[in-house]
């Protein structure tokens, strides 16, 4: 008897169960195999059984398909058993396990392929997937906690990061011991993640791991404990010893353990280095501090500062520079800050910033105004709304911090009569890089698209330029974007229902399709179209695997089946199942999970 299109057989039916038993009707895949089971049954009468099953299979319909999938299941389970052995010699033992104390979810098998693969192997285009996984809230999955586990020993780092940042402080102090188990103190980038996870989930609990890793840990190890420290009165002692360590990346650490302390000898040591060699250390942890002596401290010597650089008659330009750095430094110290006295600096510096400006340098008088006018974007409303009123004179490279500053303390329609006119203005086109009025336009432009597609990523920045601008904005800018024909404002603020929108995206779909360009020029557009209902986005998506199947290495990225399931079900599905059977064996194999989920939504 021959076994091996029983094998096939059942494969398909394991597929089929996973996928669901309303697909199995019409499975072009089992309709293949019937010739070679009949043929079979002329020989032996179990396979002319096992043809009749999977001809009533295939004939099914939504209401039979499961009690014909379930009967072909039991047959050719039954044949295949009697031809092997199952089950493993030697003693059960418990599988050990912790209880995580959140809601579980069981992610599908086209969500947990890639991102197991992107997760455990190497190669391009992983933190993406990651990325979009940790979005979609897939990580709740208990099956890929010791993937992610394992994935804080990545060897791209920002992987590493990622995990140990976004995805691994889900799953609270359950991981606790898993981290312990794999914490080697001797070790490096993977186990500097570890130990700051471990400190971030139990900082009391970790401390005792913490002082082992600053006696017999590595350099990296090392450092990483001492930026764990800060929390208790026994630690000032060991940390001002290490502000004063020969090794930069001591002290850069040190100062930043310091920063969450609010003792006084911390403090202090903050305060002393404003005037040392190492501020660029201190910035970090003074930025953050809120401790009235170091802010008050702050606001003087930033006003000193300013004074200096006013009265100074210094010709030398590096002399010049050094003062400049410091007035720069100085300001970022102020960022986030929103409290009566650091508005009132900030104000009377902007008030004198063409003074500042004319100091020459490098960096000049001209970066330290454009840095103060950052720190104005991120500060009080009144000092946003100055930064606002003074847009038409800011240089090019302010604007946009104008334009964020706006967005924030202003009304959307009040943003749009301000700055809307920045993108009407005359543009000399053929010396357009020498044009300020090109340079303004694409300064605006650039903040709203990179504001949409920063949505796919998570910044630590809370007052970064980077935030989703687009959707605090007036709907006038689409149908500016539409009149320009701005393809990326269209992208970025297109909405349902927007019929000139919907022509342009389209538009901009074909002649993308017509020409060699790169993935994502596509899917972009595609996904915007479905975002927006768009009523050709199925066709679109049809119209774009059909070109794939044509290459000469017909593939389907990941990012394109992504959006299968996002389509409108009753009018994709059936232009789907149709196209399967018309693309190569590898497509299908890529693209049928995506199509049996569309199939399985609500």
């Amino acid at each position: 008897m021959s076994i091996p299109v029983l094998t096939l057989v059942y494969d398909e039916l394991r597929r089929l169960a996973i996928a669901g038993s309303v697909v199995a009707p019409g499975d072009f895949r089992l309709k293949k195999l019937l010739p070679q089971l009949e043929q079979a049954g002329a020989k032996a009468p179990v396979f002319a059984k096992v043809a009749e099953a999977a001809g009533r299979l295939v004939e099914s319909d939504e209401k039979t398909s499961a009690a014909a999938l379930l009967e072909l299941t039991t047959l050719v389970g039954a044949i295949l058993y009697t031809q092997g052995e199952t089950g493993i010699e030697g003693e059960l033992e418990p599988v050990q396990s912790t209880d995580l104390g959140l809601a579980k979810t069981q992610a599908s098998a086209r969500v947990l392929k890639p991102l197991l693969e992107a997760l455990t192997t190497t190669g391009s285009g992983r933190l993406e997937i990651i990325r979009d996984a940790h979005q979609r809230g897939a990580f709740r999955d208990l099956r890929l906690i010791g993937p992610a586990l394992a994935a804080l020993d990545d060897t791209y780092a920002e992987i590493g990061d990622f995990v140990a940042k976004k995805i691994l402080p889900l799953y609270g102090q359950a991981i606790l011991p898993e981290l312990k188990a794999k914490f080697d103190p001797k070790g490096r980038s993977g186990d500097v993640r570890r130990l700051v996870l471990m400190h971030r989930l139990d900082p009391a609990g970790t401390r005792e791991i913490v002082q082992r890793a600053l006696d017999d840990g590595s350099k990296e190890v090392r450092i990483a404990a001492i930026e764990c420290l800060g929390n208790s009165p026994e630690d000032l002692p060991f940390l001002l010893e290490q502000v004063k360590a020969k090794a930069k990346e001591v002290r850069s650490a040190a100062f930043r353990a310091l920063g969450s302390s609010n003792a006084d000898g911390a403090v202090q040591v903050l305060c002393n280095a404003l005037g040392s060699a190492d501020f660029a250390f201190a910035i970090d942890p003074i930025r953050a501090s809120r401790n009235p002596a170091l802010t008050g401290f702050l606001l003087e010597a930033a006003d000193k500062q300013f004074q200096t650089l006013m009265a100074s008659k210094e010709k030398d330009a590096k002399k010049l520079g050094k003062l400049n750095e410091r007035m720069v430094m100085i300001l970022e110290c102020l960022r986030g800050r929103d409290d009566k006295k650091t508005e009132k600096l900030l104000l009377d510096l902007f008030g004198q910033s063409e003074r500042l400006a004319a100091v020459k340098g490098e960096p000049s008088g001209k970066d330290a105004v454009e840095r103060l006018v950052s720190v104005m974007a991120a500060g009080s409303p009144k000092a946003q709304s100055a930064l606002v009123d003074a847009h038409a004179a800011l240089p090019v490279e302010s604007l946009g911090e104008a334009f964020v500053a706006a967005c924030r303390c202003r009304k959307p329609a009040q943003v749009f009569d301000q700055f809307s006119p920045y993108l009407t203005a005359k543009v000399n086109e053929k010396k357009k890089h020498r044009d300020a009025n090109y340079a303004k336009r694409e300064a605006i432009v650039s903040l709203i698209v990179m504001g949409r597609s920063r949505r796919y990523y998570d910044s630590d920045e809370s007052d970064s330029n980077q935030s989703d601008l687009a959707a605090k904005l007036d709907p006038r800018w689409l149908d500016l974007g539409v009149r320009l024909e701005r393809f990326d404002l269209v992208q970025a603020l297109a909405v349902p229902g927007h019929a000139k929108a919907n022509d342009l995206l389209l538009k901009f779909f074909k002649q993308r399709l017509a020409k060699s360009v790169e993935d994502y020029e596509l899917l972009g557009v595609l996904e915007t179209m479905i975002r927006v209902r768009h009523p050709d986005a199925t066709d679109a998506v049809v119209e774009l695997i059909k070109k794939r199947a044509k290459a000469k290495r017909a593939y389907a990225s990941y990012w394109l089946g992504h959006l299968i399931p996002r389509l409108p079900k009753d009018e994709a599905l059936p232009k789907l199942e149709a196209l399967l059977p018309t693309l190569p064996e590898k497509m299908i194999d890529e693209l049928l999970d995506y199509v049996t989920e569309l199939k399985n939504s609500p």
